[in-house]
């Protein structure tokens, strides 16, 4: 099975690492380490999560700097920041 892109970090995650929901289904939106038990774990803003995902690079947290900057530019198109209720 191909990786999901999970709508929160924009990082690709496997089956296995899927989020949770309320009911403890798997999420196939979220991957484990953005989503559990229905929330998301950090309440953050999308100009936070560019900056967790570029010192995640920095570290190199399994997340090359290319990665990164990729995931940075496809967030705003992302279920969780998608800004579709504003007018």
């Amino acid at each position: 099975m191909n990786a999901m892109i999970c709508q929160c970090c924009g990082l690709s995650f496997s089956p296995k690492a899927r989020g949770t929901n309320r009911d403890q289904s798997k999420s196939g939106d979220y991957c484990l380490d953005c989503f559990k038990d229905g929330e998301f774990r950090d309440h953050m803003s999308i100009q936070e999560m560019e900056k967790k995902l570029l010192e995640m690079a920095k570290h190199h947290d399994g997340l090359c700097m290319e990665e990164a900057e990729a995931a940075i530019k496809n967030l705003p198109d992302l279920k969780r920041w998608k800004m579709t209720h504003i007018l």
